[in-house]
């Protein structure tokens, strides 16, 4: 009875998780595509992100946090860098049927996500770094350079057109298990 209980509670937990990934996903989708829609072309809302983004603005964060998480500091600003553009070129290569790219859309969210707990881990080192204790500091640097790593394998397999065909197939065998109710593949052994 109680694995029972355990495992239908994780597969509750499992299926929540998935669906905050997702509405993390579609809520930053949405807002790159409103600015698509407000500018109404693609050109023009590119170019508000490269000033907005690329351009650099947001370096007075780096005077703003003890002089040792300068680096990952850096790193968190490349990586939103690189998020947001990836993300609006899967936006404008999807357009609406974004929001049939699940695959695409866990690597946007799994993204925002890791850079949300980047942006954490360094305002908390920071804090403890002004109370005058920076143990925290090599943590928060461990984490980000972690979390960077992760961030730009996710935003390489975006920018990735042959993964695309992957997830295409693996999405087909999804569907095809959502539709025969079960796993495809037959038992050789049975």
């Amino acid at each position: 009875g109680k694995q029972w209980y355990q495992r239908r509670v994780r597969g509750i937990f499992e299926g929540t998780n998935d669906i905050l990934k997702l509405f993390v996903a579609l809520n930053g989708v949405q807002e790159v595509g409103n600015l698509f829609k407000k500018q109404g072309n693609m050109s023009t809302a590119i170019g508000i992100f490269q000033k907005k983004f690329i351009g650099g603005g947001m370096p007075a964060l780096k005077t703003k946090v003890h002089g040792d998480l300068n680096g990952s500091v850096k790193m968190l600003q490349e990586d939103i860098t690189k998020f947001h553009v990836a993300t609006a070129e899967q936006v404008m290569k999807h357009k609406k049927k974004i929001i049939e790219q699940q695959v695409v859309l866990n690597r946007i969210a799994d993204s925002a996500i890791l850079l949300q707990s980047m942006a954490a881990v360094i305002s908390r080192a920071n804090l403890a770094a002004e109370k005058g204790d920076t143990s925290e500091i090599a943590l928060a640097n461990a984490w980000c350079g972690e979390s960077h790593q992760q961030i730009a394998q996710l935003v390489a397999d975006l920018q990735n057109p042959a993964l695309s065909k992957v997830d295409e197939a693996t999405l087909a065998v999804g569907r095809m298990s959502l539709d025969s109710n079960g796993y495809l593949a037959k038992s050789p052994v049975s």
